[in-house]
């Protein structure tokens, strides 16, 4: 059984936000995110696109997303020194 269960692609983004990735530029649905140390990732989903446990461990193998992350809310990363906003990248993986 996956760890992971599937979750909206809204909450995903904000969640790969506030672990430290940044969104560099967007067109229509595609946006790709940025992180100091890792590739660029392209993110391709609408808002409201629920994604499933094997994409999720997917975007998770690339960007360092844990299950955690999903729930964590923006109060508690505000208060963790550890979760520091910066810019990383991922490679292009989901189109």
């Amino acid at each position: 059984m996956s760890q992971w269960s599937s979750a909206k692609a809204k909450r995903v983004l904000a969640a790969l936000l506030r672990i430290g990735w940044s969104i560099k530029r967007e067109s229509g649905s595609h946006k790709i995110l940025s992180r100091p140390g890792w590739s660029d990732v392209v993110f391709a989903f609408h808002d409201r696109d629920e994604i499933g446990p094997k994409m999720l461990a997917r975007i998770a193998k690339h960007t360092g997303l844990e299950p955690e992350d999903l729930y964590t809310s923006q109060l508690d990363s505000k208060r963790s020194p550890t979760r520091a906003w910066s810019g990383l990248a991922l490679s292009g993986f989901l189109c």
